[in-house]
């Protein structure tokens, strides 16, 4: 049977007296002598395909008169390419070239295009502007402060700085400081401006920016009589906390107070009368301290002044 059978493209008979296996093997001798030999030129269905298509897209109806002399046919389809190229490049610059608009000579291309602020002026008005019928706004004008109020102002600075301000500053460095320190208690503008009489002077200051209490330490702070400031003090914090008042506390702001001046301050109120209520105490951690008899008994100053070892 594997003999009986043809393979297609064949019309060879095997001979019945000769060998098949022989016959079979020269067959296949044959062919490969064949497929070792080079193939001559033979036609390429794709360049074929190639061709065409290009030829189809030029226009072009090669019929092989338009060769030349040994040009062969994918020369002359590139040639037709690309004249026709050309004149499609051509046909596409040319209403370009009208449309363009004709420079002056002499005149640059850049120098030719509109610039931007002269194109805005020329442009129309922008209709129904949604700002255009609404009126201008503008900030009310402050009402002009009296005298009395520029001078409530000055105060209120002051006060801001931690400063009350004496009653002879302001009548040596303001004209009819008098009359206007008169005007502001009926002006609501200067309502905030209240006075504080001390040993010396008149002070003034604003409630809006400094307190009662810190008013009355610069009032005494500006008298400069330390014994009443010390016994103010002392007094003002027996009766108010209660506490007794301890020497170094007057070192600090805003007294300010050196320890020898301190010591001097307490030595002269010792030998008058009217600070006969102020007393000195020591407490369990050997620190100094003074407390009016007025407001606080020696044992319920001293109790409140220890330091109790066993807090947590």
């Amino acid at each position: 049977m594997l003999f009986g059978r043809r393979k297609p493209g064949y019309t060879t008979t095997v001979d019945g007296a000769a060998d098949p296996e022989q016959v079979v093997l020269d067959l296949q001798k044959a062919e490969m002598a064949a497929k070792k030999k080079p193939k001559a030129e033979v036609f390429s269905i794709d360049a074929a395909s190639e061709t065409a298509r290009r030829l189809k897209e030029t226009g072009s109806t090669f019929d092989g008169s338009a060769a030349k002399a040994g040009e062969d046919v994918m020369a002359v389809v590139e040639r037709e390419t690309s004249e026709l190229a050309a004149k499609q490049q051509a046909a596409e610059a040319a209403p370009e070239a009208a449309e363009a608009p004709a420079v002056p000579e002499g005149t640059d291309a850049a120098d030719a295009k509109p610039e931007l602020l002269d194109f805005l002026a020329a442009a129309p008005d922008a209709e129904n502007d949604p700002y255009a019928d609404q009126p201008t706004k503008t900030a009310p004008e402050l009402p002009e402060l009296t005298p009395a109020q520029q001078l409530a102002g000055y105060i209120r600075s002051r006060s801001a700085a931690a400063l009350v301000t004496a009653h002879a500053q302001l009548a040596s460095e303001v004209e009819n400081a008098d009359e206007l320190l008169a005007q502001m208690p009926q002006d609501p503008q200067c309502e905030d401006i209240v006075s504080r009489t001390g040993a010396k002077d008149t002070y003034y200051y604003s409630s809006a920016n400094m307190s009662d209490n810190y008013a009355m330490i610069a009032q005494l702070i500006e008298d400069r009589d330390l014994c009443v400031m010390f016994a103010e003090m002392v007094r003002f914090n027996a009766r108010i906390y209660p506490s007794a008042t301890p020497l170094r506390y007057f070192q600090r702001s805003p007294y300010g107070l050196a320890p020898d001046e301190i010591e001097q301050t307490w030595k002269t109120m010792q030998g008058r009368p009217e600070f006969a209520d102020i007393e000195e105490l020591t407490n369990n951690q050997n620190e100094r301290f003074l407390f009016s008899t007025q407001y606080l008994t020696r044992r319920y100053a001293k109790a409140i002044s220890d330091v109790d070892e066993f807090c947590d």
